[in-house]
C-alpha cells in the first residue's frame, strides 16, 4: 500500500507517524507544549517497528523539544536513511537551551535557510524529503517569499519537495497554484472533518497530511468524564488552541460523538484507534494520517489499521449522518 506524495515522485506509506510526542518536554509562549514523559529508546524501538510494517513516511519539527524531535529520528534512521521520508517544518523561532517555543516566527530567506541546514545536521541527513512552512496564518506575502526560498533549497538539492501547514483554505489554493508544493499537513479526524481542505487536495492533486487524527489522544477511548492531565502535558497547560480538552478534561461534547460512533469505528474487529484510522483513508485517497506515538505498542496497533483497510463508504456516510444529527 503505497501513493505518491502528492505532486512529487515520492512513494510513501498510506500512515506516517507524527513524531511531536518524542521530543519530550518543552514550552511554547510559557505553557507546557509536550506530551509528558517520554522515554528515548521506546522511541526509537517505535520507529524501528514502524519500517518492519511498511511505514516509511515520518513528520516532525525543529520545534519538537526545540530540536530533539528531529534528533531522535536521525539517530533512530542511521543506517536506513534511504528506507524513509523525512517530513519537517519551520517558522516558529525558539531557544533550545531553554526548550522555549516562542508564537513570534520568521520566514525570512537567511532564517529558512538556516533553519534548513540546522534541521539537516540533526536528523543527519543530506536532504529533506518535505519541507514544510510550520506557521499556519502567513500573509500571503510572506508565503510568496517562502516558495522563492524553497525552490532554492530544491534546487541546491537541500530538500525534495515542500508543503505547508495551514487551516486557512482560501490561502492554501492560492499557495497550490502559485507554487510546486506536494502538500498541505491541516487537522483531520472523526471529530473534526475538513470537507473543503480536502476537496482542495483532490482538486490540484496534493497530498493531505492529516494532523491530530486521533483528537490528541481522544479516539483512543482511553479517557473519560473523570480523566485529567496535569499542566506538564499539553492538553492540560491551558493553550487556547486545544480544542478536545479544557482544563486537562475531555470535552464532553467530544465524549458524547465518540460514544455516537463507536460501534462503526470498532467494527470487524477494529481497535478504536484503528477505526478512526478507517475512517480518514475512507475519507480521501489523499489522505494520509500520522498519528503520535511514544512506545513501540502504540506504533504496533496503529500500523495493524492497515491490516483492515478503510471504512466502506456506507460507513463514512453513517458516520456523517450521525455528526450532522448531534
Amino acid at each position: 500500500m503505497k501513493r505518491m506524495l502528492g505532486r512529487s515522485q515520492i512513494s510513501v506509506s498510506p500512515l506516517g507517524l507524527g513524531c511531536w510526542a518524542i521530543g519530550g518536554k518543552f514550552t511554547l509562549d510559557g505553557l507546557a507544549d509536550g506530551w509528558g514523559e517520554v522515554n528515548e529508546r521506546e522511541s526509537i524501538a517505535g520507529i524501528h517497528a514502524a519500517l518492519e510494517r511498511g511505514v516509511n513516511f515520518f513528520d516532525t519539527a525543529d520545534v519538537y523539544g526545540t530540536g530533539h524531535s528531529e534528533r531522535v529520528l536521525g539517530q533512530a534512521l542511521k543506517g536506513r536513511r534511504q528506507d524513509a521520508v523525512i517530513a519537517t517544518k519551520f517558522g516558529f523561532t525558539y531557544d533550545e537551551s531553554t526548550k522555549e517555543v516562542f508564537t513570534r516566527h520568521n520566514v525570512s530567506a537567511n532564517y529558512v535557510r538556516s533553519a534548513c541546514e540546522r534541521s539537516l545536521q540533526r536528523l543527519d541527513t543530506d536532504y529533506i524529503d518535505v519541507y514544510q512552512i510550520h506557521v499556519g496564518g502567513l500573509s500571503l506575502g510572506e508565503v510568496e517569499s517562502v516558495i522563492d526560498t524553497l525552490n532554492g533549497l530544491r534546487q541546491d538539492g537541500l530538500i525534495r519537495t515542500y508543503g505547508w501547514s495551514t487551516w486557512d483554505v482560501a490561502n492554501a489554493e492560492w499557495f497550490a497554484r502559485k507554487s510546486e508544493a506536494a502538500a498541505i499537513q491541516h487537522v483531520l479526524n472523526v471529530l473534526s472533518d475538513d470537507k473543503e481542505m480536502l476537496a482542495l487536495c483532490e482538486r490540484y492533486g496534493l497530498a493531505s497530511i492529516n494532523n491530530t487524527p486521533l483528537a490528541m489522544g481522544l479516539l483512543s477511548g482511553k479517557f473519560n468524564h473523570d480523566s485529567r492531565f496535569s499542566d506538564q502535558d499539553v492538553r492540560g497547560s491551558g493553550h487556547d488552541w486545544v480544542s478536545y480538552f479544557k482544563d486537562g478534561k475531555p470535552v464532553p461534547s467530544f465524549l458524547a460523538k465518540l460514544e455516537a460512533v463507536r460501534e462503526i469505528l470498532t467494527s470487524e474487529d477494529r481497535t478504536l484507534v484503528q477505526g478512526a484510522l478507517a475512517w480518514i483513508w475512507g475519507r480521501s485517497h489523499v489522505a494520509i494520517p500520522i498519528p503520535g506515538f511514544k512506545t513501540r505498542k502504540q506504533v504496533e496497533e496503529l500500523t495493524g489499521a492497515a491490516l483492515f483497510g478503510p471504512l466502506s463508504d456506507g460507513q463514512i456516510n453513517e458516520i456523517e449522518d450521525i455528526m450532522g444529527s448531534l
